[in-house]
């Protein structure tokens, strides 16, 4: 069985798209406008930084601030994944203040559009209406080579005429005020995460030499490369088996991975996140490191978070029907949000 063939084809051949899906308009025009800005900065930032680091070299500022960058953000999105998109924890107003901070600092897009490409993703994984599947294009026509599959998943997606209604997948982001703050001022976190912050510290240990390699390589290099490494759970975490292992039988092609994992802080267990979408903490095994998942679960020692998500032993040891596995997926990843606009009176 190849890759492709791995995944449960739609019945019949139309490729419509399912609601919620807006294939042109103002939606379809402001994704285009915020993608240009973004990559091209992104892009453009990223070769800037690679001749600057073969001309003038890179420091320990500069190393430093793009680990430290890169470890505060990859943990944001984390926030933005577990806590924003699948409601697998709950927090006061100034907790989700912060997180919605840290998720915006990684330059992935706001929090409304992330989060309704991911809810559209669960409930419609690897099929017709998936966002970003490496089996469909935006359109839901079905791939025939695997690796222009694999390359819409890990980005070629941000350019489909297609977008996502955040009105039909995200109402109670659209009436958290504090998640459209956050998705309002985007571009003003996107710029203290690219260039203010990594320019100030670069400036203030190394004076404008390290400001300029800052910026750009601890900066908008970093921004690209962390892109990149979560578009890898689009793409790699969605090879049916190709790539890594799958511990559950599910009706997509989602796969958990040991780089990805590592690279996203435990997003990589992809087969287990699409088996139990609203856990807080995805590992089921010693050698499946959720580094998010553990932050989560301190958090709630901590205090700082409550009511953190876990799927008890008898159901994740249950055997799932494949037939069914789809809608008890696309259960488990909306309930938190239903419990948490009857618990808001919303």
């Amino acid at each position: 069985m190849t890759v492709i063939e791995g995944v449960v084809p739609e019945a019949g051949a139309d490729p419509k798209m399912p609601p919620g899906v807006v294939v042109e308009g103002s939606l379809v025009d402001a994704k285009f406008l915020d993608s240009y800005i973004a990559f091209g900065f992104m892009i453009g930032g990223s070769i800037a930084a690679l001749i600057w680091a073969f001309w003038q070299g890179i420091g320990w500022v500069e190393v430093s601030v793009f680990v430290g960058m890169f470890l505060l953000t990859t943990v944001g999105i984390g926030f933005m994944h577990r806590y924003f998109v699948h409601r697998s924890f709950r927090c006061g107003p100034v907790m989700r203040a912060i997180l919605a901070a840290i998720a915006t600092l990684a330059v992935q897009g706001s929090i409304l559009k992330w989060v309704s490409n991911h809810r559209r993703h669960h409930l419609h994984s690897d099929k017709p209406g998936d966002v970003h599947s490496p089996y469909y294009d935006g359109f839901g026509n079905r791939y025939a080579s695997f690796l222009k599959g694999m390359s819409h998943a890990q980005g070629g997606w941000v350019w489909d005429q297609a977008t996502t209604d955040g009105a039909y997948y995200a109402r109670d982001i659209l009436a958290d005020p504090i998640a459209m703050f956050f998705t309002r001022t985007r571009w003003y976190w996107y710029a203290l995460s690219a260039v203010i912050i990594p320019g100030a510290i670069g400036y203030a240990f190394g004076g404008v030499h390290s400001m300029i390699g800052c910026v750009l390589f601890s900066g908008l290099f970093r921004s690209y490369i962390m892109t990149m490494a979560t578009s890898l759970v689009n793409s790699v975490c969605h090879s049916d088996g190709r790539y890594g292992y799958r511990r559950f039988e599910t009706n997509d092609g989602t796969t958990n991975e040991f780089v990805t994992t590592i690279l996203t802080f435990g997003e990589g267990l992809h087969n287990n996140h699409h088996r139990f979408p609203r856990d807080a903490y995805l590992s089921h095994a010693w050698y499946e490191i959720d580094i998010n998942g553990l932050i989560i679960l301190g958090l709630g020692k901590l205090g700082l978070v409550h009511d953190i998500f876990g799927v008890g032993t008898r159901q994740r040891s249950a055997a799932p029907d494949p037939q069914q596995s789809g809608v008890v997926a696309s259960q488990n990843a909306f309930d938190g949000v239903a419990e948490d606009l009857r618990s808001a009176g919303r």
